[in-house]
């Protein structure tokens, strides 16, 4: 596995891991228990960022590489500036919150299902139960963010930040799975 993509991997897989246990600890302070830690449910959150990020972490290079955000334009002076590509970056965006939010979000309640012993009529139901309110709510987030990483972060820098949403968006689906 290339050095990039492993480092991103295991950032993931930490933080996935910090976002459960947040999460175990807001849920018991709200049902007013003590803590204790479900290890069961944090192995499976860390484990769910070790299968899912690498991909992830190829989709939104195939998307940089399909539509590059910037353009470099050659100026009167004889440098080149960078210019966002608005048609581009919308069409960028437009598969990542649509086809890539999907796959995401199937991929997602699958594994939680399957991790808590479900069999296929189980992992089936809770897909069709918990994919598309899953998805609604992650349009609510998550385009600010691609928008926002798409247009003003440099590539580089892109994990970063959605790293840092995905520590709160980890708690929220923390909460989401223990639902049920």
């Amino acid at each position: 596995m290339p050095i990039h993509l492993l480092n991103t991997t295991l950032q993931a897989a930490a933080l996935s891991g910090m976002s459960n246990v947040m999460a175990q600890y807001i849920k018991a302070y709200r049902e007013e228990k003590p803590f204790a830690l479900n290890v069961r449910s944090l192995l499976q959150f860390v484990l769910f960022s070790l299968i899912s990020c690498p991909p992830n972490i190829l989709w939104q290079e195939f998307l940089e590489t399909q539509f590059p955000g910037y353009t470099v334009v050659s100026t009167s002076h004889g440098d080149g500036e960078r210019t966002l590509n608005k048609a581009n970056t919308a069409r960028k965006f437009l598969f990542d919150q649509t086809l890539g939010a999907f796959v995401n979000t199937v991929a997602f309640v699958a594994a939680m299902a399957a991790f808590k012993g479900k069999n296929w009529k189980g992992v089936q139901r809770d897909v069709e139960r918990d994919v598309v309110p899953l998805m609604i709510n992650s349009w609510k987030l998550w385009p600010a963010v691609a928008l926002i990483n798409f247009t003003l972060v440099p590539v580089d820098r892109r994990v970063i930040v959605a790293s840092v949403v995905g520590l709160f968006w980890g708690i929220y689906l923390s909460l989401f799975a223990a639902l049920d």
